[in-house]
């Protein structure tokens, strides 16, 4: 009886230690990370239209800077020609910013939207050239 409980209490303990370890560990920090890769936003666009799958690979959860002049703008998103929607992180302030203007934008590319034709990028924040 004593060794079940032993056994019981270390099984609760391990339960708890993996509980922690993934639902409190901190969260990525992509405005402090390097970016992996400097491209065009057509570049970028591109790849995604001729091989999905292969654009994952290289592209898919990576922090890049894309430069590319803006068809959309918003207090919370812009859209870079030729169709990158970039979602920016909090605090993001679109002053001084227009449409058609060139930016550089750093963020994580999370998909591929083939209905909308877009390839998506969260936590974006504008590089100061």
């Amino acid at each position: 009886m004593k060794k079940w409980l032993i056994i019981f209490i270390l099984l609760i303990g391990v339960a708890l230690a993996g509980y922690f370890y993934v639902f409190h560990k901190p969260h990525r920090n992509v405005q402090a990370e390097e970016a992996s890769v400097h491209l065009r936003a057509r570049e970028l666009f591109d790849a995604y239209k001729q091989e999905v799958s292969a654009a994952n690979a290289q592209y898919l959860d990576q922090v890049v800077e894309i430069r590319g002049a803006i068809t959309e703008l918003d207090d919370n998103h812009l859209i870079l020609e030729p169709g990158i929607y970039c979602q920016m992180a909090e605090g993001f302030a679109p002053s001084g910013l227009t449409e058609g203007g060139e930016v550089t934008v750093k963020g994580r590319v999370v998909s591929f939207d083939e209905l909308f034709e877009e390839v998506r990028v969260d936590q974006a924040s504008l590089v100061l050239q």
